[in-house]
């Protein structure tokens, strides 16, 4: 499987300034394309007697798994769980007309001309590290694409490890998708940032530090919006794996009973170890 490209991460940063709704919106087309590169490793994780006893469950997913389903539950516990004071300060924050320059950069940093040079960015990032003033300013700049990224990614692989747990109480069911999201966590983590990390140094390659700093200074206020939305996500999943475990396994009468499916090293990953030298059309 490929290494997860920046241009699929970043189909819907360039509306992403536009208001928190289609944040959330955009960031859920992603579901569909993810899910359908991780659906045959799933699969293929479990015994090989589970197999074809999880059909039941993969059909419930792939219903499941679409974006105006999660939209709709995180926009929903945004709104209802959101304080009136914040909603104000944020809406601020969502208005201020750096959005327009940040969005103009980014626009301009996915036009097919210029994948190839972003592409050789990504990998000169790889050897050479920006000042310390410059790269703490594009992490600020970067967190909410990264943490509402990780946070589906991270949603995503745990439902994919619940996929053919049984007889497992409840209660444990999270402890142990928890566990083996964990071993492949870091990994995630690190080439996820790293491949925003080179499209936000790139787009904002010819901005001064001063006008780089109000950009920063404009997402660091919705620090507290984006912590929300990734509770909002964790929490809509959870409840996700619960109806998907309650599906009963259509279970070979050979299969003895262990109790659940393997738990030995997941397959390897959509993204892969190493990063790509392609990136895929938009």
């Amino acid at each position: 499987m490929r290494f997860i490209s920046v241009a699929l991460l970043l189909l819907s940063t360039s509306v992403w300034s536009a208001s928190p709704t289609q944040t959330i919106e955009q960031l859920s087309v992603q579901i569909s394309p993810l899910w359908k590169s991780m659906r045959p490793v799933c699969v293929m994780a479990q015994d090989a007697k589970l197999q074809s006893a999880v059909n039941n469950r993969l059909e419930f997913l792939d219903s499941r798994l679409v974006a105006n389903a999660i939209s709709k539950s995180v926009l929903g516990a945004l709104a209802s769980g959101t304080p009136q004071a914040s909603k104000s300060s944020w809406k601020k924050a969502w208005n201020n007309q750096a959005w327009s320059l940040r969005e103009q950069l980014e626009t301009m940093a996915l036009k097919p001309e210029d994948r190839e040079n972003l592409r050789e960015y990504f990998f000169k990032l790889q050897t050479q590290t920006p000042s310390k003033e410059r790269g703490a300013l594009v992490q600020k700049i970067q967190h909410m694409s990264e943490a509402l990224n990780l946070s589906l990614r991270q949603e995503l692989w745990k439902t994919c490890h619940s996929l053919g747990l049984w007889q497992v109480p409840q209660e444990q069911v999270e402890t142990a998708v928890s566990q083996r999201w964990l071993k492949q966590s870091k990994k995630v983590e690190m080439q996820l940032h790293q491949e925003l990390a080179a499209f936000y140094f790139y787009s904002f390659r010819q901005v001064q530090n001063p006008e780089l700093t109000i950009l920063a200074n404009v997402s660091e206020q919705l620090d507290g919006w984006v912590e929300l939305a990734s509770l909002a996500i964790q929490t809509h999943f959870t409840q996700l794996r619960s109806q998907l475990v309650a599906i009963p396994l259509i279970l070979p009468a050979e299969l003895p009973n262990t109790g659940q499916s393997t738990d030995g090293p997941f397959a390897e990953s959509p993204w892969g170890s190493t990063p790509s030298h392609k990136l895929p059309q938009l």
